[in-house]
């Protein structure tokens, strides 16, 4: 059995991890914005948003376009994913009892997403780093 080593957190060993939960609130926004789309007229553009979002999330783990780093940054980092993750759990809190737990799961990811950003022996993975990966140099230009 392969165990995640705990002294050399470089990224690679929780790629995975981080890919799945990526692809999971990407589900559950798209899912949650397409009932939001068919459930009246009151919350259609809302719906739009969120599964747009889920969508652009879902896309970003397969493949990152060179403009996206330049133009949304924050899908780049911990703190800017979490941040998205709970807009789109604040966007999904009305409704039914299935929405808001919905709601609650891609919360309580984006809130870990948030704390990651301050804890320095984490990396983000591969597909989070942009098409120039973590050099300072690069970074400090775009921002």
């Amino acid at each position: 059995m392969d165990d995640i080593d705990f002294e050399n957190t470089s990224g690679s060993d929780y790629g995975v991890l981080f890919k799945g939960l990526n692809l999971f609130v990407s589900f559950i926004a798209v899912v949650s914005g397409l009932s939001e789309i068919t459930s009246g007229f009151d919350f259609f553009f809302q719906g739009i948003y969120v599964a747009a979002l889920g969508a652009l999330i879902g896309y970003l783990e397969f493949k990152i376009p060179p403009e996206l780093f330049t133009y949304a940054s924050s899908f780049f980092s911990f703190l800017g994913r979490g941040l998205i993750y709970i807009l789109i759990a604040i966007l999904n809190f009305h409704g039914g009892w299935l929405r808001i737990l919905a709601a609650v799961l891609v919360l309580l990811v984006g809130l870990l997403y948030a704390a990651l950003e301050f804890i320095p022996s984490i990396q983000a993975p591969e597909n989070m780093q942009g098409e120039q990966g973590l050099a300072t140099d690069v970074l400090d230009d775009v921002i």
